[in-house]
């Protein structure tokens, strides 16, 4: 997903995300995504909006008002969207099986930063690693790399 994420990813340990997509697109794709997944147990923390506008800043090499803005559009998008699929499907066609993993282990880091996964949460969670056609046992593999990135592990 992008020569940035490529960087952020590659200094987490992790390979490249879509590394030839449209970045513009993209950025609003994770960010619909991310906020989507914050919302879940319907309220988006501070920290859930610090980890949003700072993943996606870092990833797609943007500035904080950048990044703020996409987050804040993605918020807004989030209040008239009714069904995930439509935004995961792009994301999924323009990845192969690992980055997928990778985007899952991202969207897991929101989820977890607030150090508790609500039961909602973690519906969605199931939910969206199936619309990623990923196997529930790499999706607790990337959930357990999150808590490792959050410092949550021991």
């Amino acid at each position: 997903m992008f020569a940035t994420v490529a960087k952020w990813l590659k200094q987490q340990g992790q390979p490249p995300i879509l590394p030839d997509a449209d970045t513009g697109e993209l950025a609003g794709l994770m960010a619909g995504l991310m906020v989507e997944a914050a919302s879940a147990d319907g309220e988006v923390s501070k920290d859930e909006t610090r980890l949003i506008a700072g993943a996606i800043a870092r990833q797609f090499e943007l500035d904080a008002a950048e990044a703020e803005q996409l987050v804040s559009q993605a918020e807004a998008a989030a209040d008239e969207r009714v069904e995930l699929f439509g935004l995961v499907s792009k994301l999924r066609g323009r990845s192969d099986y690992e980055e997928r993993i990778g985007i899952l282990e991202m969207v897991w880091m929101v989820v977890l930063v607030d150090g508790h996964l609500d039961h909602l949460e973690a519906q969605m969670m199931r939910r969206l690693a199936g619309l990623l056609f990923v196997s529930d046992v790499d999706s607790a593999l990337a959930a357990k790399t999150a808590k490792q990135r959050l410092g949550l592990a021991p």
